[in-house]
């Protein structure tokens, strides 16, 4: 296993490369892609975030194609749907495991996420399929991928 150069940017790069790799194995009937995925989206949005966190857009998620969708938030704190927001509220749900898998024909299709402050509820989202989650993060990788660029931080 090489050694990460610039730690980060080294991070979302290969996770982002494992799931797109995953996809052309041929594992028959013990193909567990939306588990690799999950894992890979717990990684993608704390390790980069924990550090990147203040150049997360701030722009909604209405205004560019993220993939997730105002629509698809019930409700969410301070209705404030920027990217920003909705990453650290997924980040939330995810590390404190309060999401459920929803099921299509006995395979995962999508998530229902929700996120708590002090018990109260801050956010709850509709069934977020695996499509529309994917394209969340594959657009937050190329985004923070951009901004270290940008910072010169690679």
């Amino acid at each position: 296993m090489s050694y990460y150069k610039q730690q980060e940017f080294d991070f979302i790069t290969r996770t982002r490369k494992i799931l797109e790799q995953y996809n052309s194995l041929n594992l028959g009937n013990e193909k567990y892609e939306i588990t690799l995925f999950m894992n890979c989206l717990v990684g993608l949005l704390i390790i980069p975030q924990q550090h990147w966190y203040d150049k997360l857009p701030t722009n909604s998620i209405e205004r560019k194609d993220w993939g997730i969708a105002k629509e698809d938030i019930i409700k969410i704190a301070k209705e404030d749907y920027s990217v920003k927001n909705v990453a650290r509220h997924l980040r939330n749900s995810i590390s404190h495991y309060h999401l459920k898998a929803c099921e299509s024909k006995g395979e995962i299709s999508s998530f229902i996420f929700k996120d708590f402050f002090n018990k109260k509820l801050t956010l709850n989202t509709k069934e977020i399929s695996i499509e529309k989650l994917k394209k969340f993060v594959f657009t937050l990788c190329d985004y923070m991928l951009n901004e270290m660029e940008n910072e010169k931080q690679i």
